[in-house]
């Protein structure tokens, strides 16, 4: 230990500097913070990706997403309630001498209790918010893991609520670009159980997509999208331990234009997604069937979208796909997770089959460096 001890401020500052020693869980949540008062941490989130994405129809083409992401940051408790964290998000991709993204990070939160804080700044990853896919597309995990706004998020035993609004693209005045915004809310409840071994979850799901502003000189007009999703999942605990779960899912989706002007005059459509899923310990399955009528999500998965993402003014209102995944996930202690994925989409119409594969290695883990404490 280090003390100074300043005589005119009549106060003594000790200064702590220590090993490797505390390990966060990758989801990295407030919640995970100890409440020590003073402490200093060091956060290191990594992924390394491959997502190749084998698609060839008029709605998508494929792609493939190969690279890592570095996001460290320094967390200061200013007190058991209050952290600030500083840092950057680093984004490469395989086969570039540069990075695509160079980002601060920096935000404030306060912790209402164990289970809720409020953050101002930037949000925690994408992923955490929970969304389905056809409107909040998996991939932001890898290329937009850190947005900016403000969240409000509760976890509980039975419940999780996530309220948030990502500021993706600020205007100054006499700018000739739009402002960009995403605001949401991600719900789901957790009935208790029926019999001890069945389960049933009641997600809700809501994202506004804002294209505008008032103080910018623009040729564009002003879109605002709303997307929603609700359903139940019931599933049954299945094995001696309880590790195996077999069930059924039924989402139900909905977009509209609130401003009636899409570009591609779609300003209401809808979907369905009905599948059953099987889990075993750290491996899990579905398969599914996916119907849909002029539905468009912009923060979407295209592959579950009516408008082509690459052929302008195509739309193919009416879309029906047998859809299927497999998903393996072996962590290494509480920082590292390796996760293999498959994706399959099968078009009943276009009589053609589709698929991406994801694998990565995450990283996060949280390293208490330094104390700083009023004696």
């Amino acid at each position: 230990f280090l003390c100074l001890r300043t005589e005119m401020m009549r106060r003594s500052v000790t200064v702590s500097f220590f090993l490797i020693t505390a390990g966060l869980s990758l989801a990295g949540q407030e919640q995970c913070l100890p409440h020590t008062e003073g402490d200093i941490y060091l956060k290191l989130n990594n992924i390394n990706f491959v997502r190749n994405n084998e698609y060839s129809n008029p709605i998508i083409e494929g792609y493939t997403l190969i690279g890592y992401f570095l996001q460290p940051e320094i967390i200061y408790k200013a007190d058991e309630k209050v952290a600030v964290s500083l840092g950057a998000n680093l984004l490469s991709y395989s086969g570039t001498d540069r990075f695509s993204k160079i980002k601060p990070v920096f935000s404030t939160s306060f912790s209402f209790s164990d289970s809720t804080f409020f953050r101002i700044g930037t949000l925690t990853g994408s992923d955490e918010h929970r969304l389905q896919d056809p409107h909040f597309n998996r991939e932001r995990l890898y290329t937009n893991y850190a947005g900016d706004g403000l969240q409000l998020r509760t976890t509980g035993k039975r419940y999780f609520s996530d309220t948030w609004l990502s500021w993706e693209n600020f205007i100054f005045r006499g700018d000739n670009k739009r402002e960009i915004l995403t605001a949401g809310e991600s719900f789901r409840y957790a009935l208790p159980p029926i019999a001890r071994i069945i389960n049933i979850e009641v997600p809700f799901q809501v994202l506004i997509k804002h294209y505008g502003g008032q103080i910018s000189d623009y040729d564009e007009q002003v879109e605002t999208y709303l997307n929603m999703a609700i359903g139940i999942r019931a599933g049954i605990d299945a094995g001696k331990s309880g590790d195996g779960k077999a069930g059924i899912e039924c989402m139900y989706f909905s977009g509209n234009s609130l401003t009636k002007n899409s570009p591609w005059e779609i300003n209401q459509g809808y979907a369905g997604w009905y599948k059953l899923f099987g889990a075993c310990k750290n491996a899990s399955i579905e398969a599914g069937y996916w119907h849909s009528d002029n539905y468009y999500a912009p923060e979407g998965n295209f592959i579950f979208s009516s408008v082509s993402d690459h052929i302008e003014n195509l739309v193919i209102s009416e879309r029906s796909l047998i859809t299927g995944s497999f998903n393996l996930t072996l962590p290494w202690k509480d920082f590292l997770e390796f996760t293999f994925a498959f994706d399959g989409f099968y078009d009943t119409d276009l009589r053609r089959f589709d698929n991406a594969m994801t694998l990565h290695l995450r990283f996060g883990k949280l390293f208490r460096i330094a104390s700083l404490r009023a004696g």
